[in-house]
């Protein structure tokens, strides 16, 4: 299926902020966020129920699908922003209706939002952008780096974004397998793709770069996500393979004697690299403190043995084509 693209993001666009996931901490965040953003020109705009809360949700699952429904379907948004990730968006696949949204605009969010993504593109087939969520912007001391800032900006922009840039406090790009693959870029993080399967919103691989990544998990985890990838077929006919950052994917307990675990690398090694496909690993499209924004549904070009990532076509509509 053929993606659609967004128009590219106006000098005055109106953003819809919308928490379709788990509630932020505190008012402050979205000020200083909200403030970053009419600092440009914007116009931010929030969803009637976005500072609900529910426990570990923003809300109900009613209310945080009716303000998704609203973002995604008002005339005169530009851009829906997700306030945070956590928990909660894959709540919300049957109380949106999909065949019944406005038109085609930017949506970008990452981590729990992942299921937002998946959901529009089994539905009506967007390009969206797996990037940093609203409260990102804050004046936090190094929250927004100069390279997220930077790349998110150019990312809502027709022209190709080009080759990922070097994580500058990790530089090391992993060659899990070598060769070079182009396609559309799929995935997000690892817990909500692997959930997918057996869902109507199912990732589909099939000729894509399945791009995933995570935060805080187990070795043995990320080994269970990624194995049940392989056996549920889901990398037979991937084109290659990108995972993210390695952001505390170690044991999350200190165990009292000693014990013995695996790598990471040594999971992809296993897993990834006996399927004979283009794949790197240590990539900052996700969690760590430099992200790249990856256009989901835009064409990508992975070389492994160069240990790159790019991105080789614009991924929004110049606005007089719309």
């Amino acid at each position: 299926m053929s993606r659609i693209k967004p128009k590219a993001l106006p000098e005055n666009a109106t953003i819809a902020v919308v928490a379709p996931a788990s509630p932020p901490q505190t008012r402050a965040e979205i000020e200083q966020a909200k403030n970053y953003f009419e600092a440009r020109g914007h116009k931010v705009i929030f969803g009637p129920n976005h500072r609900k809360v529910h426990g570990y949700l923003a809300g109900t699952d009613a209310e945080r699908a009716a303000d998704l429904q609203w973002a995604l379907t008002e005339p005169g948004i530009d851009m829906v922003h997700t306030l945070c990730g956590g928990y909660g968006c894959a709540r919300l696949y049957d109380l949106v209706d999909w065949d019944n949204l406005g038109d085609p605009r930017i949506v970008c969010g990452f981590s729990d939002i992942t299921g937002l993504h998946l959901a529009l593109a089994a539905k009506p087939g967007w390009v969206t952008f797996y990037g940093p969520n609203f409260l990102r912007f804050t004046r936090r001391k190094d929250e927004l780096t100069k390279e997220t800032e930077e790349w998110f900006h150019r990312a809502f922009q027709p022209e190709p974004l080009g080759k990922v840039f070097e994580d500058p406090d990790d530089p090391y790009v992993l060659t899990v397998g070598e060769g070079v693959a182009e396609g559309t870029l799929a995935g997000g993080c690892l817990t909500l793709v692997s959930a997918s399967i057996g869902t109507p919103v199912e990732v589909d691989t099939d000729g894509k770069i399945l791009m995933v990544e995570e935060l805080n998990t187990d070795p043995y985890l990320v080994d269970t996500l990624l194995n049940h990838l392989v056996r549920a077929g889901k990398l037979d006919n991937a084109a290659g393979f990108v995972m993210g950052t390695d952001v505390n994917l170690r044991p999350q307990t200190l165990p009292e004697g000693p014990e013995s675990t695996l790598s990471i690398e040594e999971v992809l090694d296993e897993l990834i690299g006996p399927l004979g496909i283009p794949a790197i690993a240590n990539v900052p499209v996700g969690h760590g403190k430099h992200m790249a924004t990856m256009p989901l549904g835009a064409q990508v070009r992975l070389d492994g043995a160069a240990k790159t990532l790019e991105v080789t076509e614009a991924a929004v509509q110049p606005a007089e084509q719309q």
